[in-house]
C-alpha cells in the first residue's frame, strides 16, 4: 500500500466507532513519519552509497599500493642481485688483477735478481783481471829495467862502450 492510499483511505462508521477526524489526522501524522523516515532512508541510502563508492575507491587504492610495493620490491630485489653480481664480478676481476700484479712482481724480482747475480760474477772477473793487471803493472815497476831507465845517462856511456866495442870486432 503506498501513502497516498493510506491517507485517503475511507473508513466505515459504525455506531460508536472512530472519529474519522481523528482517525484521518493519526494517518496524516503517521503519512509524515513516514515520509521523514523515507527521506531518511533516502538519505542514508545517498550516504551508504557513497560510503560504498569511497570504499571501493580505498579498495582501488589499496590495490593499487600493494601492486606498487609489490613492483618496488621486486625491482629492489631486482636491483639487489644486479648489484650482488657486479660485486662479485668486480672481486673476481679485482682477485685477477691482484694476481696478476703478483706474478709481474714476482718476474720482476726473479729479473733482478738474477741480473743481480749476473753483475756479482761481473764484479768478481773484472775484479780478478783489474787485480791481475795491476799486479802486472806492479811487477813492472819493481822490474829491473825501470832501474835502468832511470840511470839513463849511465847505460848511455855503456852503450857507446858497448857500440865502440862491436865496431872494432866488425872491424877486425
Amino acid at each position: 500500500m503506498d501513502r497516498e492510499e493510506a491517507v485517503n483511505r475511507k473508513f466505515p462508521t459504525v455506531y460508536r466507532g472512530l472519529d474519522e477526524q481523528e482517525v484521518r489526522a493519526h494517518l496524516r501524522n503517521m503519512q509524515e513519519e513516514i515520509d521523514r523516515r523515507d527521506e531518511k532512508i533516502r538519505q542514508l541510502e545517498g550516504m551508504l552509497d557513497e560510503k560504498e563508492e569511497n570504499l571501493n575507491s580505498f579498495r582501488n587504492v589499496e590495490t593499487s599500493i600493494n601492486e606498487a610495493i609489490l613492483t618496488a620490491q621486486r625491482a629492489g630485489d631486482e636491483a639487489k642481485r644486479t648489484a650482488q653480481a657486479r660485486a662479485e664480478e668486480i672481486i673476481r676481476a679485482a682477485e685477477a688483477e691482484r694476481e696478476r700484479v703478483v706474478d709481474e712482481g714476482l718476474a720482476r724480482a726473479r729479473h733482478i735478481a738474477n741480473q743481480t747475480e749476473d753483475m756479482k760474477r761481473q764484479s768478481k772477473i773484472f775484479r780478478a783481471r783489474f787485480k791481475m793487471l795491476v799486479e802486472a803493472q806492479l811487477d813492472l815497476l819493481k822490474s829491473d829495467d825501470w832501474d835502468y831507465l832511470l840511470d839513463f845517462d849511465k847505460n848511455l856511456e855503456h852503450r857507446v862502450e858497448d857500440l865502440e866495442a862491436v865496431e872494432k870486432k866488425q872491424d877486425e
